[in-house]
């Protein structure tokens, strides 16, 4: 085993001992104030959505990004799943479930592009500078579909809402397309 395969090793079982810390902090402290566990469910779940994330990008030997998309996309809506029923059981006089008609479109709205941008990577093998100005050229549809959703109205209402988010999202798409093209020819 090599020196650095060890530190990581070392590293990765620090970041879980602090882990399992706050996770056992975070359920006493619920246990004791509420004789049950009420909020520590989303808590916890956002520990667990968070430290495998943490896990897959920081401690993944190859395709980091991949292994971090791949729990994302597994574990999402999961912890929305988390979210809803413990607001709805512990938190509200009239449950809201918002889960299927607006968590899991944007969820997967999202997973769509994570995985297009990985595709546009990987397949076609474009450089950096290319592959940034895509990821922001593909956001735009993202956007406005999650603000879409969200705010349940139309897309004219979202576009005149989300302008400059959108005007943004296409300066860095061109300059990340040009900044591929001088990437190229400096090669």
């Amino acid at each position: 085993m090599k020196n650095s395969d060890k530190k990581v090793n070392v590293g990765r079982k620090f970041f879980w001992i602090l882990f399992f810390l706050a996770f056992a902090i975070t359920g006493f402290t619920n246990f004791a104030i509420d004789h049950q566990f009420t909020w520590f469910r989303i808590v916890g779940s956002a520990l667990i959505f968070g430290g495998s994330l943490l896990d897959a990008l920081l401690f993944s030997k190859n395709y980091r990004v991949i292994h971090s998309v791949s729990v994302f996309t597994v574990l999402i809506v999961p912890f929305f799943m988390v979210i809803e029923r413990t607001v709805n059981t512990y938190f509200l006089d009239a449950p809201i479930y918002w889960l299927f008609p607006i968590g899991l479109p944007i969820a997967l709205t999202w997973i769509a592009y994570f995985w297009a941008n990985i595709g546009v990577r990987k397949i076609l093998h474009w450089n950096m500078g290319s592959c940034l100005g895509i990821a922001s050229l593909l956001a735009i549809p993202a956007v406005l579909i999650t603000n879409t959703i969200a705010n349940q109205t139309t897309v004219y209402n979202i576009i005149e809402m989300s302008f400059i988010t959108i005007v943004t999202l296409l300066a860095c798409g061109g300059l990340g397309l040009i900044a591929g093209l001088f990437m190229r020819k400096r090669n």
